[in-house]
């Protein structure tokens, strides 16, 4: 079984390297799509009873470790000099430190890597993250999986 919980956030990046516009300072409305896998609750009279798990407590840790963090945050590459030193001289400004590139795909990495200790077998019913879709513009998405060992 699958479930899924959507959550929001605005947030700023640019793509040091590319090409394109996106080398410049610019900003999303950045969507998440959590998505579970696992057994449905069959313990009688248990809270969950018929659920993967509550939307409310999926959401609740979404906030706390995604939203929370990058909320109307600018997130920065650690190779990025001009904005290291534009964020050091101005540290009340909300930013991210990350050591990779801020694209849609490492992103979505990004949060599959701090949403799934918390699913790891933690659940009666075999609970894991399955993925997380994570869209940067209304039509455009990427979507991070789980590796199976051996690939």
């Amino acid at each position: 079984m699958l479930i899924s919980k959507q959550i929001e956030w605005d947030m700023g990046h640019r793509v040091l390297n590319h090409i394109s516009l996106c080398k410049n300072l610019h900003g999303h409305r950045y969507k998440a799509e959590i998505i579970l896998e696992g057994d449905i609750v069959s313990k009688e009279n248990d809270s969950s009873e018929g659920m993967l798990m509550d939307f409310s407590d999926v959401k609740k840790l979404a906030l706390e470790l995604v939203c929370n963090e990058l909320d109307h945050g600018f997130m920065v590459w650690n190779k990025d000099k001009i904005l290291l030193d534009f964020f050091k001289k101005n540290p009340y400004l909300k930013h991210i430190i990350v050591p990779f590139t801020p694209t849609a795909e490492n992103i979505s990495n990004w949060i599959f890597q701090k949403l799934e200790p918390h699913f790891q077998r933690k659940f009666r019913n075999k609970l894991k993250l399955n993925s997380i879709k994570l869209w940067e513009t209304p039509t455009s998405y990427a979507q991070t999986y789980k590796k199976i060992s051996g690939e």
